[in-house]
C-alpha cells in the first residue's frame, strides 16, 4: 500500500473508533464522591439548600414511602415525589430521620437501608452531608415541629 493511501486508511479508522466511542457514551448515573478521582461517568449532585423553618412539612411528604421504608411494599409515585422533595428543598431534615423523629409521621420499624434505595428507585441523590453533618456542620437543624407562637396579649381595657 502506498504511503498516502495508507495515512488515509488510518485516518478513516480513527474517525470510526472515535463515532463509536461515542455512540456508546454512558451517562453518569451516580454522584461523584468529593476528593475522589472520577474513574466512573458521575455527576455532582446539587448543593444543600438553606433549611426550611421546620421539618414536619418536608418528612410529610416522605409518608407515602412508609411501605417501602418498613419493607413491606414496593415504591410508589407519590413517595418518590415526596423523596425528591425532600432532597431538593429540605436535605437537612433527613436528620430527623437519622435521630428517629421521623417515626411521629412514618409508623413501624423503619429499615435505613431501605431509606438510601430510594436514591436508585426515585433517580433523586441526596448529598451525604444531609445525614452525617447534623451536629457539626449545620449551626441549625429546624425543629421537628414549628415553634408555639407566643400567647396573645388580652385586649387592652
Amino acid at each position: 500500500m502506498a504511503p498516502s493511501a495508507l495515512i488515509a486508511f488510518l485516518i478513516a479508522f480513527a474517525a470510526l473508533q472515535q463515532q463509536s466511542a461515542e455512540a456508546i457514551r454512558i451517562p453518569p448515573m451516580i454522584a461523584c464522591t468529593p476528593g475522589l478521582p472520577k474513574f466512573i461517568p458521575c455527576y455532582d449532585p446539587p448543593p444543600l439548600r438553606g433549611p426550611p423553618a421546620e421539618c414536619w412539612t418536608p418528612l410529610s411528604k416522605l409518608a407515602p414511602c412508609a411501605g417501602f421504608l418498613t419493607g413491606n411494599s414496593s415504591v410508589s409515585s407519590a413517595c418518590c415525589d415526596g423523596y425528591k422533595y425532600m432532597v431538593d428543598y429540605a436535605a437537612i431534615c433527613f436528620c430527623h430521620y437519622s435521630n428517629g423523629d421521623i417515626g411521629k409521621i412514618v409508623p413501624g420499624t423503619l429499615n435505613s437501608t431501605r431509606l438510601f434505595g430510594l436514591s436508585t428507585a426515585c433517580g433523586s441523590v441526596v448529598r451525604l452531608e444531609a445525614f452525617t453533618d447534623c451536629d457539626s456542620k449545620f449551626d441549625y437543624v429546624p425543629p421537628m415541629t414549628p415553634p408555639s407562637p407566643p400567647p396573645s396579649l388580652p385586649p387592652a381595657a
